[in-house]
């Protein structure tokens, strides 16, 4: 079986949360692969990374009301000139971005208004393996705790130091 097959495959136990946090750190491998440094990509990674400490409807409308552009974006949002100039800065092929982001936001978006996808968001995650063409993935292993069968496939919720730890942890398989 294919390799990028085998780690989708293993992903399936694993909750929305942490397939959300597992593509958000193959974005940050692609990135720095990529020399792809700005702040519109800071403020849609920060964004996404406040996700897993939201906490009921008093604090998701706000966060999801306050979409930074990527996030947008992503949803299907045309590219503005910020965009587009960084993506041809850094010689990157603005559809393969735009797959990234897509997937990488529709882990989320597509369970957020209904029943968790389960396989929506494994082939979400595939998508931003697939295009990102990192080498090393991230090791699943600190994301285990959080399972797609806990919370209606939203996983145990997340302390601070949890999504730290998941933001910060570098060990690769």
């Amino acid at each position: 079986m294919d390799v990028m097959l085998t780690y989708i495959e293993q992903c399936k136990e694993l909750s929305l949360t942490a397939r959300e946090s597992i593509a958000l750190k193959i974005f940050d491998s692609y990135c720095q692969a990529n020399d792809l440094n700005h702040p519109i990509i800071d403020e849609f990674c920060d964004y996404l990374w406040k996700w897993p400490l939201i906490d009921g409807p008093e604090q998701f409308e706000p966060w999801e009301s306050s979409r930074p552009f990527v996030v947008n974006y992503g949803l299907g949002d045309e590219s503005n000139s910020e965009l587009a100039n960084l993506l041809t800065q850094a010689n990157i092929n603005e559809h393969t971005f735009r797959e990234i982001a897509g997937g990488i936001v529709e882990i989320l978006w597509g369970s957020f208004w209904g029943a968790c996808e389960d396989e929506l968001s494994l082939d979400c995650l595939n998508k931003v393996v697939q295009h990102s063409c990192i080498k090393v993935l991230p090791n699943l292993t600190p994301f285990k705790f959080s399972k797609f069968s806990e919370n209606n496939g939203w996983g145990v919720k997340l302390t601070h130091d949890d999504v730290t730890y998941w933001r910060n942890c570098v060990n690769y398989v």
